[in-house]
Formats: C-alpha cells, sequence, structure tokens
C-alpha cells in the first residue's frame, strides 16, 4: 500500500504545472539571440558589455529561489551553488562583482524595465513591452 501511495505522490508532482523560463532584457539591448556560452559569460560576470558597447546590468533571484535554480539548471548548465562560488571567487579575489540580487520577479521585471542593458529571467507569463525576450540556444 505504501509503494501505491508514494506512486501517487510521484504522479501528483510530476503533473504540478511548472511555469516556462524566458531569459529577457531591456528593450535597449541589441541581442536577440545569444548561445549558452554566451549566456554563462554573463551570468559568471566575465562578459560586462554588450556588442555595442554598452553596459550589462545582471539581476538574478535568490540562489534558493525555484527559478533561480531551474535557470542555473536548465540555461547555464550549471547548479546554483556552483555560480555562488564563481562570484564569490571573483568579488573576493577583486576581479569581478556580484550580479545585482532582487526578491520577487515583481522587482525584477521593474528593474529590467527601468535599467539599459540589463538582462534577466522571468516567468513566461510576466512578460512586458518595455522587456525583450532573449533566444538563447545551445553552441
Amino acid at each position: 500500500m505504501t509503494l501505491l501511495r508514494a506512486l501517487y505522490c510521484l504522479l501528483l508532482l510530476l503533473s504540478w504545472p511548472v511555469k516556462a523560463l524566458e531569459v529577457v532584457a531591456h528593450s535597449s539591448v541589441s541581442e536577440e539571440q545569444l548561445s549558452t556560452s554566451q549566456l554563462r559569460a554573463i551570468f559568471t560576470m566575465r562578459q560586462t558589455r554588450w556588442s555595442d558597447g554598452q553596459p550589462i546590468q545582471v539581476f538574478v533571484l535568490n540562489s534558493a529561489d525555484e527559478q533561480h535554480i531551474r535557470f542555473s539548471r536548465n540555461y547555464l548548465k550549471m547548479f546554483p551553488y556552483q555560480l555562488d562560488a564563481i562570484w564569490d571567487r571573483q568579488r573576493f579575489s577583486g576581479i569581478g562583482s556580484f550580479p545585482t540580487q532582487v526578491q520577487s520577479e515583481e522587482e525584477m521585471l521593474l528593474l529590467l524595465k527601468q535599467t539599459p542593458g540589463a538582462i534577466g529571467y522571468l516567468a513566461t507569463d510576466k512578460g512586458s513591452p518595455a522587456v525583450r525576450v532573449v533566444v538563447v540556444h545551445e553552441k
């Protein structure tokens, strides 16, 4: 009986709706596509300027947030703790900095709208005309 109950719980979890994520940027960002390696360079703070020279401002959710975990795993192909370690190493060695951490998707959307050169990620249903979706492809 407990095996059936466990299978039932697993089926419930698998059928739970999960919001799709999109990489989004301020409307001033000219890039419409990025490769996974370019996106990783941006979110690990190694690439600090867009191709037109505009500074990049990176926004992320808290490392424990479900959306951040999914973004790290699905888009950057790394675990959030690996990303945290990279940011810590760069910040404490003086060669880089942390991205701006926001508390909610609503705050991220607001900052993405207001900050030229900004990039972040949002659930697909949180879009706005003031931000553009950036297509990410494997390379």
